[in-house]
């Protein structure tokens, strides 16, 4: 007698453990994700981006884990702070130290957007330096 291996997924009880696992394996890419941009905007725009983070896993423990980026580019501020166990992703137009607009993007909007905006401020600094230059010769 042969017996046919039934498919997980339809099996209940198993598809909740394989969803379930599928969030945790996306859950631990998004920590990873995020730990690697914090130190990357560290290292790259320290005075632009603040990041904080804190201990886990005990008093003594040496681990961090990224709490809160903040990112001021002009007019536009790029927040993301852990937040019940996800990422709160926030975009605000600010306009003399008032916020006019605050937006909540997912992760993943929430990046590239950050990555437009890093983009364009660097481009005008530079239209601005090729500027100054030529007023200077």
């Amino acid at each position: 007698m042969s017996q046919e291996l039934s498919d997980p997924r339809d099996d209940p009880g198993s598809a909740l453990d394989l969803a379930a696992a599928e969030v945790r394996v996306d859950s631990a890419d998004t920590h990873a994700l995020i730990e690697a941009l914090a130190a990357r905007l560290e290292e790259s725009l320290p005075r632009l981006a603040a990041v904080r983070r804190r201990r886990v896993g005990g008093f003594r423990s040496k681990q961090t884990e990224v709490e809160r980026i903040e990112v001021e580019l002009g007019d536009e501020r790029f927040e993301l702070v852990q937040a019940r166990g996800g990422f709160q992703c926030l975009r605000h137009r600010v306009v003399r130290g008032i916020t006019l607009n605050r937006e909540e993007l997912p992760v993943s909007q929430w990046i590239v957007e950050l990555v437009d905006e890093v983009t364009r401020t660097a481009a005008v600094g530079e239209q601005a330096r090729i500027a100054l230059e030529g007023l200077l010769t």
